[in-house]
């Protein structure tokens, strides 16, 4: 059975000066993958732009909460929409482990006067 969840409802963000650190999704909201065997996210990235460095918005997923993260996927400036379909198994394009959360950083460099939004929708088989 397919479960629909929201990762992440419209968000918007703005930092200004010279930012170096990562924001995190919330640890409620990450997605949990435990039982399912494939996960499709959704995500419409509204903007995402920076007056120096660019803000890159990535998937990282883990075995467990404390980590180590890997990263599935990062979209860079500008406008996108996309879907990212991952699978438990081995072969798979893109594998997921147990939890899969996202995660705000900056390209090499300051990333000064930034601002982005997006929403996140993941459906679970």
């Amino acid at each position: 059975m397919a479960v629909s969840k929201p990762m992440q409802r419209l968000l918007a963000l703005t930092g200004t000066g010279n930012s170096t650190t990562a924001i995190f999704q919330n640890r409620e909201l990450w997605l949990d993958g435990l039982g399912f065997k494939e996960i499709t996210i959704d995500l419409l990235l509204l903007q995402n732009k920076a007056s120096a460095g660019t803000a890159i918005l990535g998937f990282e997923t883990s075995i467990s909460q404390e980590g180590p993260w890997t990263t599935l996927a990062t979209y860079g400036a500008g406008y996108t929409h996309s879907l990212l379909h991952m699978t438990a198994r081995e072969g798979g394009t893109t594998k997921f482990e147990r939890y899969v959360r996202w995660k705000l950083d900056r390209s090499d460099g300051a990333l000064a006067n930034w601002e982005t939004c997006f929403r996140i929708c993941a459906t679970m088989t």
